[in-house]
């Protein structure tokens, strides 16, 4: 694949980083995609860890575009709201940040249309499958049923992998002083955040 490119939905915290590593590694280039939309805050920080992959990987291999989801966000969310309200009750709330990264991977899939890229990864991890259904096991096969009929393959690189942030030490993309614990709170530093994100997960631990 030395001779193919990739890209890689990524929000710049460790998952998403060390899934671009290992692609780095394997393609001749490897295109970042962090996406935004009106609900979100700081996705410059992503920065942080494009400008590690670089300096690791070198400039020419790695690439980063921000992208707007807002859109298609809305068609998918908010076109039919007060009818889904109607018919799927408080599951609606749940089910925004799915929405959200199912935008992410319609924009992804019309990135790599338009420039040949053959292969899409992210940083999704099984410790998340019980918040988010469309990083579960049934999920991520749908995910990777809608990318195949575009002629794209996609997988989850770091699906398995324990503490991400060891193994990016370990490969010489961080240093010491960036392995962290918990790892949970490892990459403020380097990660946006997310007002739906926060309510969801808020209303899902705390009272879902």
């Amino acid at each position: 694949m030395i001779e193919k490119e990739a890209s890689v939905l990524f929000s710049g915290g460790s998952d998403s980083t060390l899934a671009a590593a290992h692609l780095c590694m394997q393609f001749r280039k490897v295109h970042l995609l962090t996406f935004h939309h009106s609900g979100m805050s700081y996705t410059d920080k992503s920065q942080v860890n494009v400008k590690r992959l670089q300096k690791k990987f070198g400039r020419d291999k790695v690439t980063h575009s921000q992208i707007s989801i807002e859109e298609t966000f809305r068609k998918l969310y908010r076109s039919k709201y007060l009818h889904d309200l109607k018919r799927f009750g408080v599951f609606l709330a749940p089910a925004t940040c799915n929405v959200c990264q199912l935008a992410m991977h319609t924009q992804t899939i019309l990135y790599n249309l338009r420039n040949n890229v053959v292969l899409a990864c992210d940083g999704y991890k099984r410790e998340k499958e019980h918040i988010y259904v469309i990083m579960s096991k049934e999920g991520r096969e749908l995910i990777k049923e809608f990318y195949k009929k575009y002629g794209i393959e996609y997988n989850n690189p770091v699906y398995s992998v324990l503490r991400t942030d060891w193994e990016l030490y370990d490969l010489g993309v961080t240093q010491r002083r960036d392995v962290k614990f918990p790892h949970e709170h490892l990459h403020y530093e380097s990660q946006h955040s997310c007002f739906h994100g926060i309510l969801t997960n808020a209303y899902l631990l705390g009272y879902y």
